[in-house]
This record gives C-alpha cells, structure tokens and sequence, in this order.
C-alpha cells in the first residue's frame, strides 16, 4: 500500500505534494482547488487566477511543497484514510 504524508482538504485523498496554506492550515494537491480556495475568501472578482496566486504567494500566504519523508507514525492511503502506529 503506498503512504502519503498529507491529505488534500478539498480532494479528502493522499498527497505527498501540493499546495500548504499558511503554516499547514490547509493542503491541496492541485492549483484549481487553492484558486477556489482563494476565490471563496470574497473581493477576487475580476482579477485573473494568475494574479489571485502571485499576490497569494506574495504575501506569504501558500507554498508549494513535496514531502519525501513520511511520518511512520501517522499517514494516509489513497483515498485519505489516516493511519496511526
């Protein structure tokens, strides 16, 4: 069974990469689900996803990252279900 070190907020399934807001607040595996994630705070309307993330990133909001090293006390499957040795 492969192990993944996060679960994605919006997806609910494994990730060992993606997008962490703020300092592991939230985690999405793909950049739709951070843009609608940034999209639902309000006061986006009409600006481009590309700006939306430049400034989100600016500011310190989110990064991208992959994890290599698993926690083997505490992972997730595929499909997102935890797992605690």
């Amino acid at each position: 069974m492969k192990k993944f070190a996060r679960r994605c907020d919006a997806t609910g399934r494994g990730m060992n990469e993606g997008y962490v807001v703020g300092d592991g607040e939230l985690y999405f595996s793909d950049v739709e689900h951070l843009i609608i994630w940034l999209r639902n705070r309000g006061g986006m309307d009409g600006l481009s996803d590309e700006f939306i993330l430049d400034e989100a990133y600016n500011e310190d909001e989110y990064y991208y990252t992959e994890w290599e090293v698993l926690d083997e006390d505490e992972w997730y499957d595929e499909d997102g279900n935890e797992f605690n040795n």
